[in-house]
């Protein structure tokens, strides 16, 4: 059947390679798997897709969604970068930063990298260009930035990894924090040396005084914001709920907030937001389904196990082994977006990397670098591309820039994550007494 195997993945790479939706590329894999190895009845492949559609964990992410939404609709974005300018007021070249640091907050309020781009490029992109920055640069800081929404919590990518890899949820919340804190400062610093000789303009001179009374009276500006992640996440750690529970508080915390607080929320936007949380949630069920048909038939294929024997038939080093598994990842993240990355390549990697002694967790902080930095790196780059649109730039003028943070920022931090276990264990170890994998 290994024949039958690869054209079968030979036919996914190729219809995702020519931009058939994902969840139709991951149907027509499993159906001519099921054909061409003679199963009798299909009943079985639509069974453990239902199967998979009901846990109440996949309630999760369109409901983290949702808060974001609504959150977005309520301005959040706008208070969000006079906090962090205020902060960085007195630095020049500081607006990059304050770029990176609004946008990493506000992927633990959405969740979704799109909607970061989309909310913090179009206030930040004009904004840094009046003030002296390269356009083209500018765009794609956001890019590389939006993609801290996979790693910091709560992230969608996290809560899908841990369901379909049976791995705790509060765990994975957990175990990109401190990659993420790295790939903050090298952004930070990248954005010193790469801005140096741009004609950036010097910001007005304040006193601490003065600074720390704006900055005080932003922090109260964004605080009901701010707030929400501290609460889902202290609900998490503190017991009190589930992942999915948390959600639900996040949802009913954020409606009051943007609508009576914030008063950026109409009943119109509402509805937008909950409609189109209602198609974000359509595309993931379909989308889970017709990946958990061909989990299932890969299974019953056996291919985990050839992907496993072909990798270590290439070598038995395991740095050699490592660095495949992360090629394997990037290659992925460049073609897929990162749901559907996670739910193709964790069932199918997750053996190769356990019999190398890669703990369930650690690995999914691997999986959540790799697949951030496929999402900026080109051809495909779809997150580059969009940032584009938004910046209304073209990928000539961010590709230097772009190239800068993938070799520079994302690729010394994926190395550390993949060789530095306590990267991404340190965290679920102090603070859940997580007890990783051992060799």
């Amino acid at each position: 059947m290994d024949i039958e195997v690869l054209i079968d993945a030979l036919i996914l790479i190729g219809l995702l390679f020519l931009g058939v939706p994902a969840p139709l590329c991951f149907f027509a894999a499993a159906l001519f798997l099921f054909v061409m190895g003679g199963f009798p009845n299909p009943n079985f492949l639509v069974s453990s897709g239902f199967s998979k559609l009901s846990s109440l964990i996949l309630l999760a992410i369109p409901l983290y969604i949702f808060a974001g939404g609504v959150m977005t609709s309520g301005g959040i974005a706008n208070r969000l970068i006079d906090l962090a300018e205020s902060l960085m007021a007195r630095v020049k070249g500081g607006l990059g930063v304050v770029l990176v640091f609004a946008t990493a907050i506000f992927g633990a309020i959405s969740g979704m990298s799109t909607a970061a781009v989309a909310a913090i490029g179009s206030i930040m992109i004009p904004k840094m260009v009046d003030r002296g920055y390269d356009r083209g640069y500018a765009t794609a800081l956001v890019a590389a930035s939006s993609v801290l929404a996979l790693l910091i919590p709560p992230s969608s990518s996290m809560i899908l990894y841990g369901w379909v890899t049976n791995t705790s949820i509060t765990a994975m919340f957990l175990s990109p924090v401190i990659p993420a804190v790295l790939l903050i400062g090298c952004f930070s610093v990248l954005n010193y040396f790469l801005t140096r000789k741009m004609p950036v303009m010097e910001p007005p001179q304040r006193s601490v005084r003065e600074t720390g009374i704006d900055v005080w009276l932003k922090t109260k500006r964004a605080a009901f914001g701010l707030a929400m992640p501290v609460i889902i996440l202290g609900c998490i750690y503190g017991g009190i709920t589930t992942p999915t529970e948390a959600a639900a508080i996040a949802v009913v915390y954020a409606i009051p907030v943007a609508l009576w607080v914030y008063k950026g929320l109409t009943f119109r936007s509402f509805g937008e937001v909950a409609w189109k949380t209602g198609q974000i949630a359509a595309v993931l069920m379909i989308l889970v389904f017709f990946s958990s048909m061909l989990a299932r038939v890969w299974t019953m294929e056996n291919v985990p196990q050839t992907v496993l024997e072909f990798m270590l038939g290439i070598s038995d080093n395991k740095i050699v082994l490592l660095l495949l598994i992360n090629l394997f990842l990037l290659v992925v993240g460049m073609f897929l977006d990162d749901i559907s990355g996670v739910l193709l390549a964790s069932p199918m990697l997750l053996p190769v990397a356990m019999s190398l002694g890669i703990d369930p967790v650690h690995f999914g902080a691997i999986v959540g670098v790799n697949l951030g930095m496929g999402l900026i790196t080109p051809p495909t780059a779809p997150i580059l591309y969009f940032a584009g649109l938004i910046g209304n730039t073209t990928l000539p003028r961010m590709i230097g820039y772009s190239f800068a943070f993938i070799l520079l920022g994302y690729f010394p931090v994926l190395l550390l994550t993949t060789f530095i276990p306590e990267l991404s264990l340190f965290l679920p170890e102090l603070i859940l007494d997580y007890q990783p994998v051992t060799p």
